[in-house]
């Protein structure tokens, strides 16, 4: 896209055509700090590591930058709902390694995407298909309590400890994972 005018948008190759609104995503890639620990990246540039969110031996990963698997197929979206537990695991389980203890298997619960629409509301859908759930202030009003939830009150220890150690979170149209099976 080369140039964005009142009602249209323009494409590179010189056509136009009538639009709204434009959004324009050009994805993410991990920083290339990854290169430090292994030369074979995923496609986003993401490290890849195990159940337990080892990359090497001395190394565990988490966030945008490990490339961690969702089933046997896919690997996590590089987002909040999966960077929060992945930190949340890499974390216990590099103290864990040090400390000689078992460490804890990441398992990532189910894909949703949850946007905000400002005035709109907002949109709640689940499975890798972003099969639609909940929308407009439905949809505004699920993703205000994620929001809450993921950004924990930092003025109170107790809650801080609290959230740390929950991994897993309760999402409308969802069992937990123990629940799941």
């Amino acid at each position: 896209m080369t140039e964005v005018g009142d009602g249209y948008a323009a494409l590179s190759d010189g056509s136009k055509f009538e639009a709204d609104a434009v959004v324009w995503s050009v994805g993410l890639r991990a920083s290339e700090l990854t290169r430090q620990i292994s030369g074979e990246l995923d496609h986003l540039g993401r490290v890849p590591v195990d159940r337990r969110l080892r990359a090497l031996p001395e190394v565990f990963a988490a966030g945008d930058t490990a490339a961690a698997p969702y089933d046997e197929e896919r690997t996590v979206m590089q987002a909040c709902q999966h960077a929060t537990p992945l930190g949340k695991v890499a974390g216990y389980n590099a103290a864990a390694d040090l400390l000689g203890l078992p460490l804890r298997d990441f398992t990532p619960g189910p894909y949703v995407t949850c946007l905000d629409l400002g005035g709109a509301g907002g949109v709640f859908t689940r499975g890798w298909d972003r099969r639609v759930m909940a929308s407009g202030a439905e949809g505004g009003e699920i993703k205000r309590r994620i929001n809450e939830y993921i950004h924990p009150p930092v003025d109170d220890e107790a809650l801080i400890l609290t959230a740390a150690d929950q991994v897993y979170m309760d999402l409308p149209f969802f069992p937990r994972p123990e629940q799941a099976a």
